[in-house]
């Protein structure tokens, strides 16, 4: 598998959603928490140029995700937010990611709704309500979208070196190495698997070694 997406109109907006969501954590740069990324990595981020930005978008797969997606949270009843709520962040900050949310949520909405293999290899399985996500109303999902910032967060966050790894290959100028840096975040989606609770977590288990 390359590591690139060729030019379709899927890679075109996995492309446009990554390098949006890319500004968002830069713009919360010196924020305490937000999106589950800490501080020096958005810092981090805040300080690449645009076209080492690009080469991070670039990775064949979403760089945010909602860690329940949204529409779920009321049939479960208990879904803590993960991401920062939009009263504790800047207004400007808070309406950016407000838009944003709405918007990927509508993405994964469409394409689970047309495409759920799709949406399954773009997003992960361990989102294991895309069934549910594309029989949801269109009219409940913009009731969802209005606290979907809430559980919006950047994929993987929680792996020690994934992030950490993105900006060291796209400081480096190497494009073999960031091809592969973008190939080991399409692996981790890959392995991404559910917990036995039916919450949705990463797993940092490396795949089994083929003898």
């Amino acid at each position: 598998m390359s590591g690139k997406w060729p030019e379709t109109r899927l890679g075109t907006e996995l492309y446009g959603l990554n390098r949006e969501f890319l500004e968002l954590l830069r713009d919360g740069a010196r924020e305490p928490f937000v999106f589950g990324l800490d501080a020096p990595v958005r810092q981090r981020l805040a300080g690449l140029s645009p076209a080492q930005l690009d080469s991070i978008a670039r990775t064949p797969c979403l760089l945010a995700s909602f860690s329940v997606l949204p529409p779920a949270q009321g049939a479960r009843g208990v879904a803590e937010p993960s991401g920062p709520r939009a009263a504790t962040m800047p207004a400007a900050l808070a309406d950016a990611a407000r838009l944003f949310a709405a918007s990927l949520l509508a993405w994964l909405w469409h394409t689970a709704h047309e495409d759920r293999l799709l949406a399954v290899l773009c997003i992960g399985p361990g989102l294991h309500h895309l069934g549910d996500l594309a029989g949801v109303p269109f009219s409940e999902l913009q009731r969802a979208a209005v606290r979907a910032t809430e559980h919006l967060e950047a994929r993987f966050c929680r792996h020690p070196r994934l992030w950490p790894d993105l900006l060291r290959a796209a400081s480096s100028g190497d494009t073999q190495l960031m091809a592969a840096t973008r190939l080991s975040v399409v692996q981790l989606t890959l392995v991404q698997r559910v917990a036995l609770s039916g919450t949705p977590r990463d797993t940092l288990r490396r795949p089994p070694t083929k003898h």
